[in-house]
């Protein structure tokens, strides 16, 4: 789960940490030093795509994180999310090459 790897970025003093979290239970609590966003359930290549951008957008430019993770409920949308953070907008404002998944 992201938040759990995040905190343990966090404990690893990697800088702030952020996590976006697509569906989930609406419960998720972060730990201390790590900012959390929930988004609605929807697929973040279609429904949710708007949401994941604006929220990708607005945690970088407030919380400024030195990670940011993303868990998304479907592994298949993984190519199309990691076209949408490497397409205008967003390329050169997010390094891919540490995505854990992104292998």
């Amino acid at each position: 789960m992201a938040l759990d790897a995040a905190a343990r970025s966090l404990q690893e003093e990697q800088g702030k940490q952020a996590v976006i979290v697509e569906g989930g239970p609406g419960t998720l609590t972060a730990p201390p030093g790590v900012e959390l966003v929930q988004l609605a359930p929807g697929c973040v290549c279609c429904v949710g795509q708007l949401p994941l951008r604006v929220t990708v957008a607005r945690m970088l430019r407030l919380v400024k994180p030195a990670r940011l993770w993303i868990e998304i409920s479907q592994a298949e949308h993984l190519p199309e999310l990691l076209r949408q953070l490497d397409g205008p907008g967003f390329a050169g404002a997010i390094d891919l090459q540490d995505a854990p998944l992104n292998e």
